[in-house]
Parts: C-alpha cells; structure tokens; sequence
C-alpha cells in the first residue's frame, strides 16, 4: 500500500492533556511522509483546532489537509470507507517503533 492516507488524530495521540507534542511524534511523521504517506491531521474539536495545533508544533509542512473526524460517512462503497487500519501510540512502544511497524506492513 503506497502512497497510503494517514489521518492523525491531535488530542492525546500527537498532544498530550496538556497540549504537548507527545515524544517521538514529529519525528515519526516526517519519517512517514518521507514514505510516501499522505498526512492529515483531524479533531473532534474540528479544522481549525486541528490546524492551530500543527501550527503551534511547526509541524504544517507535514500535512496536506486538516478535517473534523467524521460522524457519519456517505460512501458506495461503504466497506472500503470502513476498512481501515488503526494505531493507538498509547498501545505501542514509541511513536518510532509504531511508524516502523506502518511502513513494515502497510507501506513497503
């Protein structure tokens, strides 16, 4: 799967509660995007929280858009709308050990 979407979610996966980037996040995602992953950050908060977050971080240049996580999607083809793969950082080892295990088996 190249050139694979990736929706990153702000709030206590690339934040913590007190809005601090979380370790390793940065550094996972330009490894990510070097990939060929197409980034895009979301909140439920919605756009312009999630983009002022990016900003906060100088982590823009990382992301090609900024959304609100969706609360009901209208697809035709609706399994593939919800077939998607999903990482907690929190279930992991580090945010780099979570970006090496995208890239092992969605990526190369």
């Amino acid at each position: 799967m190249k050139n694979a979407n990736v929706f990153v979610d702000v709030d206590l996966t690339l934040v913590d509660q007190n809005g601090n980037l979380l370790e390793g996040a940065a550094d996972s995602l330009r490894i990510l995007k070097d990939k060929g992953c197409h980034l895009y950050l979301w909140s439920t908060a919605g756009t312009n929280y999630a983009r002022s977050v990016a900003e906060r971080h100088r982590l823009s240049d990382l992301f090609e858009g900024y959304a609100p996580k969706p609360d009901i999607v209208i697809d035709d083809m609706p399994a593939s709308a919800l077939n998607v793969i999903v990482f907690n950082p929190h279930e992991e080892e580090s945010w780099a050990s979570m970006a090496n295990r995208i890239i092992e088996r969605h990526i190369e």
